[in-house]
């Protein structure tokens, strides 16, 4: 009997064993078909709903990297963010969600100097995700699949890496003309994983992103009235990226009615447009950590944290830059109580979700790959917890019954 329980026991373990080999080899089968590795900008460290999680340190131990994933905004998730310039008459507006797998994101201060103009941002300094500067000119981004790109390397060199070009952008341009005209001076990414979207308080945007044969491209919004729309495929390319795209058809649809209205524009049309496109992660997507609709003539920015679109903290840009605040996380800035509704959507999100999500990210796998790979995850975990199952049953009823010990000769 004993030789028989451990031939038995042998054959589970051998079993298991290879039921493990086989969950490796569909999953990163599945995920070596279909990977689009993208380069790596570390994501901030979360705060307050980090009491569920511990990623402390997750900044520092990371460098970019062309084999390591970014944010959704980045392009490392088949959803993304949502961007988009308004302007009618003396309005404009410029909002963006910041959709990611996160709970929370950082918010900072650029007091700038006499040479470089002060700006607020959100994300973290080596990830910028969007900023406004003291001119009315801001910034945010959509994650799109890599491309290479001509660096143009004739022209003046750039300091820093992937994300320092917005902050020099902020830094030195005042208006749309000028970030064109900088880009044009200076040398470019051999690669590109995004379009960046810059909007000025005239109303005049710009959307900068890698034309098919990788030189960059510039997409401006008409003169006067009118609007700019950019989601996760590349407006100039739109092969590179999620295309078509339901975002863009909703933010599309609502700013034409927008601009068919005789009313005046105000906030809350444009927050209306963020709130149709924001991200709730319960369909295995990213959701939406942070909202931003900036009133670019006069530099006020209201900030909306995991879609509460009825709490916004507003902030005046040149009371933020004279008060140099420090930095923080982004949810700090809210109150308790929205802070708690914060935690609350997100414990909504299934806690499988969250873990392959993240391990998705962390594989530098997106859009349809990341589908796919999450996908197949799903699919070898369902498997291996049936069969464990079997095979527990099956072991119990091959094993002799301790009643029939004694009959044995």
């Amino acid at each position: 009997m004993k030789s028989q329980q451990q031939a038995c026991s042998h054959g589970i373990l051998k079993t298991r064993n290879l039921m493990y080999l086989l969950m490796i080899a569909l999953l990163l089968t599945a995920c070596e078909m279909s990977a689009n590795p993208i380069p790596h900008q570390p994501k901030p460290p979360p705060a307050r709903l980090s009491d569920l999680f511990d990623l402390s340190g997750y900044d520092q131990s990371l460098q970019c990297s062309p084999d390591l994933p970014v944010p959704a905004c980045n392009g490392s998730i088949s959803s993304g963010c949502t961007v988009f310039t308004v302007s009618k008459g003396d309005q404009v507006f410029f909002g963006g969600n910041d959709d990611y797998i996160n709970p929370d994101s950082y918010y900072w201060v650029d007091p700038g100097n006499g040479d470089n103009y002060g700006a607020i941002w959100i994300g973290t300094r080596d990830n910028v995700q969007q900023g406004v500067n003291e001119k009315g000119l801001a910034y945010d981004a959509n994650g799109l699949p890599r491309v290479d790109t001509n660096p143009h390397p004739e022209r003046t060199p750039v300091s820093g890496g992937y994300s320092s070009y917005p902050i020099h952008i902020l830094h030195e341009c005042a208006t749309v003309e000028e970030v064109i005209n900088w880009v044009n001076a200076h040398q470019w990414h051999s690669y590109m994983h995004d379009q960046m979207h810059f909007a000025d308080a005239t109303g005049d945007a710009v959307i900068i992103s890698a034309r098919a044969d990788g030189e960059i491209v510039f997409t401006r919004k008409p003169p006067g009235d009118g609007f700019l729309v950019s989601t996760n495929f590349n407006v100039a390319n739109p092969r590179n990226g999620s295309y078509p795209c339901q975002r863009y058809e909703t933010a599309t649809v609502q700013l034409e009615q927008l601009m068919s209205q005789d009313n005046d524009l105000t906030v809350q049309d444009a927050v209306n447009v963020l709130d149709a496109v924001h991200l709730e992660g319960i369909d295995l997507s990213s959701w939406t950590i942070e909202s931003m609709i900036a009133d670019l003539p006069h530099g006020i920015v209201y900030l909306y944290y995991f879609y509460q679109y009825d709490t916004p903290v507003v902030l005046n840009v040149m009371e933020e830059i004279a008060s140099a605040r420090a930095d923080g996380p982004l949810s700090r800035l809210f109150p308790e109580d929205v802070q708690q509704e914060a935690t609350r959507r997100y414990q909504r999100v299934p806690p499988l979700s969250r873990i392959a999500l993240w391990l998705i990210s962390r594989l530098g796998i997106g859009g349809t790959a990341g589908t796919i790979c999450l996908t197949s995850l799903l699919m070898v975990v369902a498997v291996v917890i049936v069969v464990r199952r079997w095979m527990i049953k099956r072991t119990h009823q091959d094993l002799p019954r301790k009643g029939n010990a004694g009959s044995e000769t």
